[in-house]
C-alpha cells in the first residue's frame, strides 16, 4: 500500500474503533502509532508516542485548558447558574413563552464564563427544567429551548473549542474569541425568536401568569458577578492587561473568591478541583492522541493528497465546504464536540486554505456547524444530556422539542456563509487580523 492508502485506510479504522465505543483519544493514539509504523517503522512510532505525549502535556499555550475547565467548575459550586435563571426569569417574565427564554438567556451567560456546551446544558437543565413543568411548560418546549441553549457554550467565548482551534491551527485566541462574539449573539437571538414563536404553538397561554415578585435592583445583583468575572477575561485580554493564559488564571482566581464568598467549603473545593481535572485529563487524552495521529497525517501525505485530488476533479471552492460541513453534521451525531475538532481540524484544514478560505471564518463555520451536530436528532449529544439531567423526560419529547432550533441553526449557518463579515468584523477592528 502507498502511504496515502495507508492514511485513508487509518481514517476506516478510526471511524470504526469510535462507532464501537474506544475512547476518541485512544483510537488516535492506536492507529496513528499503526499507520505510522507501517509506513516508517516500528521504533520510530514509539519513540512519537513517547515524545508526541510530553510535548502535548507540556506545552505552555495548553494551560489555558484546565485554566477555563476550573473557572467553570468553581462558578457552578458558587451557584450563579441558579442566580442567573432566576435574573432572566425576573426579566422576561412577562413575555411569550418567558420561562424558555430566561433558560436560554441564563445559558448564553452561563456559558460566557464555562465555555463547555455539555456542562452548560447539565448544569441549567437541573437548574430550569423543573421551574418550566411546575409553570405547566409543555415538555417539548422546556427541553428543546435547554438543550439549544447549552450549545451556546460551544461558541460564546470564551469557549473551549474556539481555543483548541485557535492551538491546533496556530491562530490568534483573542481573534478567534472575537469571530466567535457576533455568531454567538446571533445564535442566541435566532434561539430566542424560535422559543417565543414555539410557545404560541405547544402553551398558547404563557406569558399570562409568568409574572414574578423579585425586585429588579435583585436581578441584577444576581448577573453581576458574572459581568465581573466576563469583563475581567475578555476586557483583560483585549485591553492588553493579560496574556490568554494570564486572563485563564485571573478568571479561575476570581471564580474561586466567587464561590467561597457565596459559601463553598472544602467538600465544594475538592469536587470543583477533581471535576476540573477529570475533564482537563479526559481532554489531553484527545489531545494526546491528535499530536499522534498527526504525524501518521504528515508522513502519508494524506491532506495535500485530498487537496490534489480536489483541485484535479475541479470541485470549486463552495463545494469542498459543503462537503465539509455534511460530514461535521453527521459525525456530530455520535461524537463529542471537541473531539471532532481535534480529529478533524488536522485533516480539513489544508484543504481549507488552499481553497482561499479564511482560517478565522472556517473556525467559525466549524465550530457553529459541530454545534448543530450536538442537538441534532437522533444521537446529538445534548439531547442526551438534558434527558439525563431532567427525571421523567421522554427522550422521544427531546428530539421533538429541538427540531425548531435545529433549523434555528441552519438558517445561522447560512448567514455566516452568505456574509462571512459578520465573524470578521470585530477581529479585523479589535484583534490582530
Amino acid at each position: 500500500m502507498s502511504p496515502q492508502e495507508i492514511g485513508f485506510a487509518g481514517i476506516a479504522v478510526l471511524l470504526g474503533l469510535i462507532l464501537v465505543g474506544m475512547p476518541v483519544g485512544i483510537a488516535m493514539c492506536f492507529v496513528g502509532m499503526g499507520g505510522f509504523a507501517a509506513i516508517v517503522g516500528l521504533d520510530p512510532a514509539l519513540n512519537i508516542l513517547k515524545t508526541g505525549a510530553f510535548e502535548t502535556a507540556s506545552t505552555y499555550s495548553y494551560t489555558l485548558i484546565p485554566l477555563f475547565m476550573l473557572m467553570g467548575s468553581f462558578i457552578s459550586r458558587a451557584g450563579l447558574s441558579r442566580d442567573l435563571f432566576l435574573a432572566a426569569r425576573r426579566m422576561t417574565g412577562g413575555w411569550q413563552g418567558g420561562l424558555a427564554v430566561a433558560g436560554i438567556s441564563a445559558s448564553a451567560a452561563f456559558s460566557a464564563v464555562c465555555g463547555s456546551s455539555l456542562a452548560t446544558a447539565s448544569t441549567m437543565t437541573r437548574v430550569a427544567y423543573g421551574e418550566m413543568r411546575a409553570q405547566g411548560y409543555d415538555p417539548r418546549l422546556a427541553a428543546g429551548s435547554l438543550a439549544a441553549g447549552g450549545t451556546l457554550g460551544i461558541m460564546i467565548p470564551p469557549s473551549i473549542a474556539l481555543l483548541l482551534y485557535a492551538l491546533i491551527t496556530e491562530q490568534s485566541v483573542g481573534d478567534m474569541f472575537l469571530a466567535g462574539f457576533l455568531p454567538g449573539l446571533l445564535a442566541y437571538v435566532l434561539y430566542v425568536v424560535t422559543a417565543t414563536l414555539m410557545a404560541r404553538i405547544w402553551r398558547p397561554e404563557a406569558g399570562h401568569a409568568e409574572r414574578f415578585d423579585e425586585p429588579l435592583s435583585t436581578a441584577l445583583r444576581q448577573v453581576a458577578p458574572v459581568v465581573v468575572l466576563f469583563g475581567l477575561v475578555m476586557g483583560g485580554l483585549y485591553g492588553g492587561f493579560f496574556t490568554p493564559t494570564e486572563a485563564g488564571g485571573a478568571g479561575a482566581a476570581l471564580a474561586l473568591v466567587f464561590a467561597l464568598w457565596r459559601g463553598m467549603r472544602w467538600e465544594g473545593f475538592r469536587d470543583a478541583v477533581i471535576e476540573a481535572v477529570e475533564t482537563t485529563a479526559s481532554i489531553f487524552v484527545i489531545l494526546i492522541g491528535a499530536e499522534v495521529f498527526g504525524f501518521l497525517l504528515s508522513v502519508s501525505q494524506l491532506s495535500f493528497g485530498m487537496a490534489d485530488y480536489v483541485r484535479a476533479a475541479g470541485w470549486e471552492p463552495w463545494q469542498v465546504l459543503g462537503a465539509i460541513l455534511v460530514f461535521y453534521v453527521v459525525l456530530g451525531c455520535f461524537m463529542e464536540s471537541l473531539a471532532m475538532i481535534l480529529l478533524t481540524v488536522p485533516i480539513f484544514f489544508p484543504l481549507v486554505t488552499d481553497a482561499g478560505f479564511d482560517p478565522i471564518w472556517f473556525g467559525v463555520i466549524a465550530v457553529v456547524t459541530v454545534e448543530t451536530g450536538l442537538i441534532s436528532p437522533p444521537v446529538g449529544m445534548n439531547l442526551f444530556v438534558v434527558r439525563a439531567a431532567a427525571p421523567g423526560l421522554a427522550l422521544r419529547d427531546v428530539m421533538t422539542g429541538v427540531l425548531p432550533f435545529v433549523a434555528a441553526d441552519i438558517v445561522r449557518l447560512a448567514i455566516l456563509i452568505a456574509f462571512p463579515a459578520i465573524s470578521l468584523l470585530l477581529p479585523r477592528l479589535l484583534g490582530g487580523g
